[in-house]
């Protein structure tokens, strides 16, 4: 399994320098660069520049996950093509790192009410596929190579993603968040938390898109009395990771992102020293 090892980067990083430079002494290969509001209009050109002579300096790739607040399969129209334009402002921005840029990565489920009832679903898949076409137009205009990340929809409710990477892969690729596949299913309403069998959730996703996976968002899980808790670092959680690296090792995983915000279930922020941990011990699974 030869992978490229990564983590996120986003607005609340700065200054960038100082994050970018303590990843170099981990011996990172890459960083995931959110381009969260207000990014990246907030960056002029001089420093547009100077990221870019920094991932030179410093011998790194970059990966971009686009903004959390476009609905670019959202159902009206309306905010379906405003969510567009800030797409393309963004791709247009992770283009100015090419050779280093890895990929860019988006969501494409809408966070909508109605999306728990079938005839909306037809509905949004509809538009959602007409999207990640577009979508995907758009990234090879631009020389990128686009993936499409799992949301918190279970696996049967998918049908959206699955079928566009059956359609456009592979031009669109696949990004599987391994924490988001277990909480789907057991935070869902009306889903009971089936205890020991979250590597059944994986497996599903796995068995159906392994080969069509780019990157792979990891990160622990733990069931509290207020539901899942995600994003913890690995091992502080319940998640066996000598099972789920197995897994990951039979699909075409590219890249591997420590998607890790917390230390803990008390939700203490990430701070290098344990990100160094999480660095060690996914190298010793890879």
């Amino acid at each position: 399994m030869s992978i490229l090892l990564g983590a996120p980067v986003w607005y609340g990083n700065r200054p960038f320098e100082k994050t970018i430079e303590e990843f170099y002494k981990l011996e990172l290969d890459y960083f995931e660069f959110s381009l969260d509001y207000p990014l990246p209009d907030c960056m002029d050109a001089g420093e547009r520049e100077k990221l870019n002579r920094l991932l030179e300096e410093y011998d790194l790739k970059i990966g971009f996950h686009s903004p959390l607040d476009t609905a670019v399969a959202h159902p009206r129209v309306e905010i379906a093509d405003a969510s567009m334009a800030v797409l393309r402002k963004c791709m247009a921005f992770s283009a100015e790192f090419l050779p280093r840029t890895l990929y860019y990565n988006f969501h494409v489920h809408p966070r909508i009410s109605t999306y728990k009832l079938a005839d909306v679903r037809k509905q949004i898949k509809v538009k959602g596929l007409a999207r990640c076409e577009e979508i995907t137009q758009m990234a090879t205009e631009f020389g990128l190579l686009v993936s499409v990340e799992n949301d918190l929809v279970p696996f049967e409710r998918s049908d959206l993603i699955l079928e566009a990477l059956s359609l456009f892969y592979p031009t669109l690729q696949f990004t599987f968040d391994v924490g988001h596949a277990i909480k789907a299913e057991v935070c869902y309403p009306g889903i009971k938390k089936k205890a020991g069998i979250y590597l059944d959730y994986l497996k599903r996703w796995i068995d159906k898109c392994g080969a069509k996976i780019l990157v792979a968002h990891v990160h622990d899980c733990s069931y509290t009395g207020e539901g899942m808790q995600d994003h913890l670092s690995i091992g502080r959680g319940e998640l066996d990771f000598n099972a789920i690296f197995e897994l990951l090792k039979s699909t075409s995983c590219k890249y591997l992102l420590i998607e890790t915000f917390w230390k803990n279930i008390e939700k203490e922020e990430m701070d290098y020293e344990e990100l160094r941990r999480n660095v060690e011990l996914c190298k010793s699974y890879i």
